[in-house]
């Protein structure tokens, strides 16, 4: 599909969400969408932008385009020709019941509307919804194994990854922020670690000696599998997701319990309240993590265009974020660029993002971050602060 093809067919999109449409352009517009499928999900997600539930949310996402072009101009961007200027991000505002005018008074929603379909043509048309620079690196490999007095530990600090191989031929890729402790005789008579942190693991086969994973709220025992567990001290709560094989997973407030998982699940364990967690034993199955529960079963979450599973991507040198609070990925940032992030307006902690980073440093990061949500910030040495 040429330029000009695609400004038209967003045009009668336009038309079709404002009511504008005749009945030979929606014929049309049905036609222009059988024969290029790939327009449909982008569609459905200016189509749910643009039908809010609520008088609120409409303000939010009419405003949310204004500042996102306000910006580009500002920095002048050209949105139809600097795809990699663009990121796809979901912003969300306080609970005031007050509902300002957006600035541009002489926008139509139509107008509105052309502008946002404008940019998101050139996020997932051109750019395919990511912010990218180049191509993604590996997780580097290690040497740096330090001896200890009990065995042997493999640190990754902030802002870096890195992947070994057990003596049993197990690999690991360790996150950032990360560390993992082993037995000297490792693999001899048992295949024990702890881990602190995140990694995947690619547990090599051997039924006579099960692979047992300690972390400070779960312990792992499994056979042969790939997996991964994401247990920071700083979380809320504790993962593991299973991508194939089997693994028993049994909780140090009930060690009794076994939760067994299938490939495809994760599960979700409550990190705040241990309390509670010795008396409710109900392990709960839903199709997304309700932070309600204590204990959850969950599907792992995808990536929508290229269906990659956002709890591993790491592994392939990506940030991926889906409708994320920001206080939540200003952790993960923090761990990715090796900085502090700070909040000194709490309710920008609320804002919420969707994207990908692979190779931006923090600063092309947050102005990444800043197209779409009103925030700023300001750096001081290895401090950032969001204002």
């Amino acid at each position: 599909m040429g330029q000009e093809q695609k400004q038209y067919t967003w045009n009668l999109i336009a038309k079709k969400l404002t009511g504008e449409a005749t009945p030979e352009e929606l014929r049309e517009l049905e036609e222009l969408l059988r024969q290029n499928p790939e327009l449909h999900y982008p569609l459905q997600t200016i189509s749910d932008l643009w039908n809010p539930s609520n008088p609120k949310e409409q303000y939010i996402a009419e405003a949310a385009f204004s500042r996102h072009l306000d910006r580009m101009q500002d920095l002048k961007i050209d949105y139809t020709q600097a795809p990699a200027a663009v990121l796809t991000l979901a912003v969300t505002a306080d609970d005031t019941n007050v509902y300002p005018t957006p600035e541009r008074h002489h926008s139509s929603r139509r107008t509105i509307f052309l502008l946002a379909a404008a940019m998101l043509i050139t996020a997932v048309i051109i750019t395919g919804l990511y912010i990218r620079t180049s191509a993604p690196q590996p997780v580097a490999a290690t040497t740096a194994v330090t001896p200890t007095l009990a065995g042997n530990e493999i640190f990754t600090g902030n802002g870096s990854r890195t992947h070994l191989t057990l003596p049993d031929g197990t690999v690991v890729w360790l996150n950032a922020g990360s560390r993992i402790n082993y037995e000297k005789n490792f693999g001899a008579t048992q295949r024990v670690v702890t881990l602190t942190g995140e990694a995947f693991f690619d547990v090599a086969p051997n039924a006579s000696k099960p692979f047992v994973i300690h972390t400070a709220r779960i312990d792992i025992r499994v056979l042969g599998t790939s997996f991964n567990v994401k247990s920071y001290p700083t979380d809320k709560t504790t993962e593991t997701t299973l991508i194939h094989g089997s693994i028993e997973v049994s909780i140090h407030n009930r060690p009794s319990d076994k939760i067994v998982l299938k490939p495809n699940e994760k599960l979700v364990v409550n990190n705040e309240d241990s309390a509670k967690l010795d008396k409710e034993k109900e392990v709960r199955r839903h199709d997304h993590v309700d932070n309600a529960s204590l204990v959850v079963i969950s599907k792992p979450t995808y990536e929508q265009r290229s269906g990659a599973i956002i709890e591993t991507s790491w592994v392939d040198n990506k940030l991926i974020f889906q409708d994320e609070e920001f206080r939540s990925l200003a952790r993960s940032m923090e761990r990715w660029y090796g900085v502090t992030i700070r909040f000194s307006t709490p309710e920008k902690e609320n804002l919420r993002f969707t994207g990908i980073f692979e190779k931006e440093t923090v600063l092309q990061a947050l102005d990444a971050l800043k197209l779409t949500a009103n925030f700023n910030y300001s750096i001081e040495g290895n401090q950032i602060t969001i204002q």
